[in-house]
């Protein structure tokens, strides 16, 4: 019984890994799809995407897919509105205007906000070892948005980086929801209800952006990979770790996002990564886990 405890377990780190490296690569993919699309339309596509595939795999898996308590609606619109409403807009607005790499270490404050929101929400103790975490991996975004002069935060600020911030808050609301979520419904139909419900929301925005006219090809294989492996693929996999080990411990694998967005960027898009990025996202990823490997071990 526990070596297949341990051989389920190894399958799902290994998925949690693979869902990192896809999720860095979104941030190339929506870096490329900003520059032609509006946040609401870029990520509606992307979610028609995702939906094409994940309704009938939803519908194959479960015949009830529709078929939901009238309690568990508020907390399956609160997955869309957070996780697919809320988060894109915050990400295809940050990365229209900061690079990729950049944009990737800011939210990579995503296990910080989790942690914190957990002590609030699920009475989580922060220990003096996770409050030091956290203020290294604070350090550390204060780093990168001063481009490393810290005496000139505030006039270092940009507005991309006032969007980025919004992603880990988002994202952090949408892990913590899935708890309760998963309770009542499989990680398929919980992505699925989250997807169309975040749908609509965007297509409503949508339709206050104006529709480009001209689409480059690499825009549309964005939005493609978007879709189908940053969505459909990614986050049932991301589902299915937070049921089985928890949400603080799958967002631990969160901090291998921004260390493949930033190979992916120098390699994909070319940016030079300079070197308060290189110092401050240390500092962020280091951070947290310095505060999550003890808390394996504990």
């Amino acid at each position: 019984m526990d070596n297949q405890i341990n051989h389920d377990n190894r399958t799902v780190y290994l998925k949690l890994v693979m869902t990192a490296m896809f999720w860095g690569g979104t941030f190339i993919a929506t870096r490329i799809a900003a520059q032609t699309f509006g946040p609401f339309t870029g990520a509606g596509i992307r979610y028609l995407f995702a939906l094409v595939l994940l309704l009938p795999l939803a519908f194959r898996q479960n015949r009830q897919l529709f078929r939901i308590q009238s309690a568990q609606l508020p907390v399956l619109m609160l997955l869309g509105f957070s996780g697919i409403f809320a988060y894109n807009y915050f990400f295809f607005k940050g990365l229209k205007t900061i690079p990729a790499s950049r944009g990737a270490l800011l939210a990579a404050l995503n296990p910080t906000i989790v942690m914190i929101l957990s002590s609030l929400v699920y009475k989580e103790k922060i220990t003096l070892r996770k409050l030091i975490g956290i203020m290294i991996s604070l350090t550390g975004v204060v780093i990168v948005i001063s481009r490393g002069k810290v005496n000139e935060l505030l006039s270092s600020l940009e507005t991309g980086d006032l969007f980025m911030l919004g992603c880990p808050v988002t994202w952090a609301v949408y892990t913590l929801a899935a708890r309760p979520a998963l309770k009542q419904t499989t990680p398929l139909q919980a992505t699925a209800w989250a997807s169309l419900s975040g749908l609509v929301m965007l297509m409503l925005f949508a339709t206050t952006e104006p529709f480009p006219v001209d689409i480059p090809a690499k825009v549309w294989a964005a939005l493609l990979y978007l879709g189908v492996i940053g969505t459909v693929v990614a986050f049932v996999w991301y589902y299915d770790g937070i049921k089985k080990i928890g949400p603080t411990r799958t967002s631990i694998f969160n901090n291998l996002v921004p260390v493949f967005a930033v190979i992916f960027s120098v390699i994909i898009l070319r940016e030079k990564v300079s070197w308060y990025t290189w110092i401050g996202g240390a500092m962020v990823i280091g951070g947290v886990l310095f505060v999550n490997l003890q808390a394996r071990r504990d």
